[in-house]
């Protein structure tokens, strides 16, 4: 079995098989820009420099890789709110009204985490695998090593990552799954609808309780499309509560009633599925009252 562990800023992996290094780098995904970075002075197989993607590796050979780098998003100076870590991932519970990236007031989801690195003393890039749409609360997953990036973003493509989601609907939904295609609306901007000439969306929706007039939906993703809980549910007539694009404001909830309460991922180290989850917000207080 391949052991992978990291000693500060240096990633060791012991290797498992005889290939050269451009298979070793393709098992990981790896594009080409950061493996001539890493082929740059940052990799050494058994304490010696090597840049040569024909290189031979043997079983048992030390790879290690320099994987610092400067932290790339200014600190917000607020601290994110940290579900899971471990030496590769970092899994953040976002908020309500906030962003991922890109935020001109440096107050998104990757300055909070720019703050916590800063003060771990963190040498790394900032790097999330998925997204939230900013009135979503949940776990937003972050890969802690450029080096496994790649890898991840294969394993969310290809469906290994999974994500489950709660929301809160008016009325008395039904167990059901919907396949039923989104594209973009031509006359709204930001918004989905159902259409034939969209692409393929599978969701599966479960009711676990209802509660004086609301259900309590658990919501299976099999495709990742743009708004596909919000669209799905609405299209069946159960638009989550305070959803200003896909449904109406709700007097009895503070906050748009959609969130990315789990996460079932590998765990490289370990080489065991991990699941993780976090089901404590505000408004789901309504389905534990008598």
């Amino acid at each position: 079995m391949k052991k992978i562990y990291l000693k500060k800023d240096v990633l060791f992996i012991v290797n498992d098989r005889v290939q050269d290094f451009a298979s070793f780098f393709n098992s990981y995904k790896l594009g080409k820009s950061l493996i001539n970075q890493i082929l740059n002075g940052r990799a050494k197989v058994n304490g010696i420099l090597v840049n040569n993607l024909n290189y031979q590796l043997q079983i048992n050979d030390i790879i290690t890789i320099d994987v610092s780098y400067a932290i790339d998003f200014i600190p917000s100076g607020n601290m994110c709110n940290i579900v899971y870590e471990d030496d590769l991932v970092l899994i953040v519970k976002k908020k309500a009204s906030q962003i991922i990236h890109d935020d001109s007031s440096n107050q998104a989801l990757v300055n909070d985490v720019a703050t916590y690195y800063t003060l771990k003393g963190y040498n790394r890039h900032i790097r999330y695998i998925h997204r939230l749409d900013k009135e979503t609360q949940g776990l937003v997953f972050f890969s802690k090593l450029d080096f496994f990036g790649p890898y991840y973003n294969e394993q969310l493509a290809n469906k290994k990552i999974k994500r489950e989601y709660l929301a809160i609907v008016k009325g008395k939904m039904k167990n059901c799954l919907v396949e039923n295609k989104i594209g973009k609306d031509r006359h709204v901007n930001n918004k989905y609808r159902i259409s034939k000439t969209g692409k393929m969306a599978k969701t599966k929706f479960n009711l676990l309780k209802y509660h004086n007039g609301y259900s309590l939906v658990h919501c299976e993703l099999f495709t990742g499309r743009t708004h596909q809980i919000r669209v799905h549910l609405a299209s069946l007539g159960f638009p989550i509560v305070n959803d200003i694009i896909y449904g109406t404001k709700d007097k009895n909830f503070k906050y748009m009633g959609l969130y990315a309460y789990k996460l079932t991922f590998e765990d490289i180290i370990k080489n065991t599925m991990l699941s993780i989850s976090d089901d404590v917000y505000e408004d789901l207080n309504y389905f534990k009252m008598d």
